[in-house]
């Protein structure tokens, strides 16, 4: 009877063992699906607001009337622009309202226009996953859907426990970059001055 009681035990634990397997690696899957399917949508939205932005034209910022920016929709997702780190060949949408990070950076706070932009972003695949190699000195380049194309070089780095006001306007800058660490609690925080 112990013997039985054993056994049974055994397999059940084996079979645990194998469930709690299959489970991770079905995880693991979906995981990285998400993670292609956000890096694809994100580079169809750049070659889209490409098509739709008129042909770019260097730009500075210079305070407007109205500083809003304008904002094109696609597939029902509002953009006020594309990011590029030419270094790192990246190029990204930035969505126009604060929200999910998971498949793009978006606008936080302020305009291009009055050099108070702030934009988040996050260290998965496919948006800043290069995050550490960034240094002083690379360049960045916002395009808004009017089609001005700002320049910029970034002036200072930092890590941050958090990413609010008082954290994002430590420095002034024409641009802040800021990017959440999905693998530990901080922030990398990017100042970047207008290059003319």
């Amino acid at each position: 009877m112990k013997k039985t009681n054993k056994s049974f035990i055994s397999k059940i634990c084996v079979l645990a063992g194998i469930s709690l397997l299959v489970i991770g690696i079905l995880a693991l899957f979906f995981w990285q699906w998400n993670i292609n399917s956000s890096i694809q949508k994100s580079e169809t939205y750049v070659e889209t607001l490409r098509t739709l932005i008129p042909e770019p034209q260097g730009a500075v910022p210079e305070e407007r009337r109205d500083n809003s920016m304008s904002v094109l929709s696609v597939d029902g997702a509002d953009f006020v622009g594309i990011i590029e780190m030419p270094r790192y060949e990246s190029a990204l949408p930035v969505g126009a309202d604060w929200g999910n990070l998971t498949k793009y950076p978006r606008r936080f706070d302020g305009s291009i226009y009055n050099g108070a932009l702030q934009i988040g972003a996050t260290t998965q695949k496919g948006q800043y996953d290069f995050y550490r190699e960034i240094s002083v000195g690379d360049t960045v380049i916002f395009t808004d859907v009017e089609g001005n194309r700002y320049t910029y070089a970034v002036a200072n780095l930092r890590y941050e426990k958090h990413a609010d006001q008082t954290a994002l306007n430590r420095e002034e800058s024409a641009l802040t970059l800021f990017i959440k660490n999905v693998y530990a609690f901080e922030y990398l925080i990017i100042s970047c001055d207008i290059m003319y």
